[in-house]
């Protein structure tokens, strides 16, 4: 079972990124993974506040969305096999940085293909 901490407890620049996305939304009631990790940008954000971060987002009605035309799932696959690797030779959980480095893709990939997992979760 997964811990997901409330949304309030959120830090507060990351509470504005979903009140900016929310706001920007409301025609559409959709935000892509793209504009989620363009808005995130070069933050550092854990695993579980990016959790959050799309829980407030999916509790405020709207729907977090991967695009289609991207790479999304192929660099999910280079993400878990680093994720993997990484843990076993660190004994942890590897940073952004450290996958990024491992995948030689961007932070942005990076980050779009965790993002990419945590909608396929649900």
């Amino acid at each position: 079972m997964r811990y997901i901490l409330p949304v309030t407890k959120l830090r507060r620049e990351l509470r504005a990124i979903v009140d900016r996305l929310v706001a920007a939304s409301a025609a559409s009631r959709q935000i892509s993974l793209d504009a989620l990790g363009q808005a995130i940008g070069l933050q550092a954000v854990s695993y579980a506040e990016i959790d959050q971060m799309i829980s407030a987002i999916e509790a405020r009605d709207r729907r977090v969305e991967a695009t289609t035309e991207g790479r999304g799932e192929e660099y999910l696959k280079l993400v878990i096999g680093a994720v993997r690797s990484l843990s076993g030779e660190l004994g942890r959980r590897p940073s952004l940085t450290e996958i990024a480095l491992r995948t030689r893709l961007s932070l942005d990939q990076v980050r779009h293909a965790l993002l990419l997992a945590r909608i396929m979760q649900r």
